[in-house]
């Protein structure tokens, strides 16, 4: 049957949706590392403590890990913000791919419908002709 004068931009959708899913799916794995970073350095916070004895530059130095450790979570936080806005522009863009595949997609088979339809009917013409061929030749 004839090409779809759709199929190429069908092609085109879908190579951009393609693109889409690997940059949604990396997007999702950067959120899942930087969830799993920002855990551990809870984790790691959490088995922290302070010393109850000991001399004073164990306690500063105990308390400069601390506050060490609470700047890498925060540093974690804002790079868990920025995956998740990722993220979510990544899982917007792939919609979009999707909807624009789906509409050209959906372009392109209402036109091979309208081609069957077309060849369908010249068939049927053809038949009749022939039926009617036929019926003038018995009559003969």
């Amino acid at each position: 049957m004839a090409k779809s004068r759709y199929e190429p931009l069908v092609k085109l959708k879908k190579k951009a949706l393609d693109t889409a899913e690997r940059a949604l799916i990396s997007a999702n794995n950067a959120l899942s590392s930087a969830t799993d970073k920002l855990n551990q350095a809870y984790d790691e916070l959490s088995r922290m403590s302070l010393p109850t004895q000991g001399s004073v530059g164990e306690f500063t130095q105990a308390a400069a890990m601390i506050h060490a450790q609470h700047q890498t979570i925060e540093t974690y936080q804002h790079t868990l913000q920025s995956a998740q806005h990722q993220q979510y522009r990544m899982r917007e863009r792939f919609k979009e791919a999707m909807i624009d595949f789906e509409k050209f997609k959906y372009l392109e088979v209402q036109e091979m419908n309208m081609k069957l339809k077309h060849l369908k009917r010249q068939e049927d013409k053809m038949i009749d002709e022939i039926g009617i061929m036929a019926y003038k030749k018995e009559e003969l």
